[in-house]
């Protein structure tokens, strides 16, 4: 197990590279009008897989229960996905951008994205699952020498379905249709919590145009710049899905969630770390045009919201992986954090606006975090006794962490910025000291930590 969760943190960071990759290679090579019916169909895939949605969330649930059962989720699946090719086409006829090969290129997306052989080997075959993502990261390398080779938004898309294809090939199922129309149906219980979800995404939505209205261009280029910072993030998600999917097997759920909690956190706060101690480092990477004090004030604090945030990420999967039922109803305990996700949204929306007018860039990312600690609050409340164990050995070492890393003085080398390259390689000595740093606090003080290393140690062991 620890070495799946090693895999699936070395995959996050191929996918952080090959998403790098491929969007220089899109955004570089695409003409303006192939990138604008890029965007339009982005759009368009985006609303499709939001109606998937209302079937593929409880895969993993249901096989979870029964695995004999892939066979109706694969045919219900595919009737899912050719219903959402429907809104697919209207989106795309909208903008009279319509044609039989985006329409072909899509349905056959759908299609894979609700085929549940990925939901099925991220529950029972987990080395499996990492395998298929390192997988369908090396087709997008290899699709980003495709659209080098013909830059054409038909070539992008052809590219992004591809991706699809080692996950959905990863567990072959002949699809059961005759059960496909009862499934499709108990889906239907859970239409509320998913419309919810997607409500709850919406209003979320809202922030962007506060910081539109508090500061213009200006603060939407920072938010976009501190977004791409946070994505550094990628290894830890990896864990995430693998995280769920034990939660939903496993009979000792709380010590699972602790152990993988101690990995997916530590990613977090090694990623705050680089942002408290040197956030000029992660913008001349990004943008070195934008070296100035609000900027970097913006990313230090950063690093604050991103370990709530994951501490956020955690809790809502345990709470997911928790509650026994196989689809959620609004009065299940994944329905009520979604509710006041909800309720939130407008005070979220203007106390964005109100800081960010105030304090520019710092006071947008302010904002974020202590709305990010109330709803994450909120959901350990609801873990009930469970969220001792969690609060004591994992979030609360790791809020400590975060301070710490804060205050102490470290011998980090001096910053430089030559060029990309120099950027890169002269970071590699100050990434070795916070990672060190950032891992002994967290061994320091948690117990789950400590388990956590020891098993990847017993593991490495092994192997040699």
């Amino acid at each position: 197990m620890a070495g799946t969760r090693i895999l699936a943190a070395v995959s996050g960071a191929v996918a952080l590279a090959a998403s790098l990759i491929y969007t220089l290679t899109v955004t570089r090579r695409l003409p303006t009008q192939d990138l604008a019916l890029l965007t339009l169909y982005n759009s368009a895939y985006a609303v499709a897989t939001a109606v998937v949605g209302y079937a593929t969330t409880w895969y993993p649930r249901v096989l979870a229960k029964d695995p004999s059962r892939l066979p109706e989720l694969a045919a219900a699946g595919i009737l899912v996905a050719l219903a959402a090719a429907i809104p697919l086409a209207a989106y795309l006829a909208l903008y009279g951008r319509l044609d039989p090969v985006l329409l072909a290129l899509g349905a056959t997306s759908l299609v894979l994205f609700a085929w549940p052989a990925g939901a099925y080997i991220a529950v029972y075959r987990q080395r499996l699952s990492v395998a298929a993502n390192f997988a369908s990261q090396l087709v997008k390398i290899g699709g980003a020498y495709a659209v080098r080779q013909s830059p054409t938004a038909y070539v992008a898309i052809a590219v992004t379905a591809l991706m699809l294809l080692p996950a959905a090939v990863a567990k072959r199922a002949k699809p059961n249709f005759r059960r496909a129309i009862p499934t499709v149906v108990a889906f239907l219980r859970g239409a509320p919590y998913q419309t919810l979800f997607l409500a709850t995404t919406a209003a979320g939505g809202l922030v962007t145009y506060a910081i539109l209205l508090a500061g213009g261009d200006k603060l939407l280029s920072y938010n976009f710049i501190l977004f791409q910072i946070s994505k550094s993030v990628y290894p830890a998600l990896a864990i995430v899905p693998l995280m769920y999917g034990s939660l939903l097997t496993e009979k000792d759920k709380t010590r699972r969630a602790l152990i993988d909690g101690a990995v997916l956190l530590y990613l977090y706060l090694l990623a705050a770390a680089v942002m408290a101690k040197t956030p000029q480092w992660y913008i001349a990477l990004l943008r070195p045009t934008e070296l100035n004090s609000e900027l970097i004030e913006a990313v230090r604090l950063n690093a604050a919201a991103l370990v709530a945030s994951g501490i956020y990420l955690h809790a809502d999967t345990t709470l997911k992986g928790l509650t026994e039922k196989e689809i959620f109803s609004l009065k299940d305990p994944p329905a009520k954090a979604l509710l006041l996700d909800l309720v939130t949204a407008p005070i979220n929306t203007a106390l964005t606006y109100a800081l960010a007018k105030s304090l520019g860039a710092p006071g947008m990312v302010l904002a974020q975090l202590i709305i990010l600690a109330t709803i994450a609050s909120y959901r350990i409340q609801l873990l009930g006794v469970h969220a001792k164990q969690l609060i004591t050995q994992l979030y609360l070492p790791s809020a400590i962490t975060l301070i710490a890393i804060y205050l102490t003085p470290m011998p980090l080398f001096p910053f430089a910025s030559k060029n990309l390259i120099d950027t890169i390689t002269t970071y590699i000595p100050n990434l070795v000291i916070l990672a060190l740093v950032a891992g002994g606090y967290m061994l320091a003080l948690s117990r789950s930590a400590r388990e956590a290393a020891t098993t990847l140690l017993r593991k490495a062991t092994r192997q040699i």
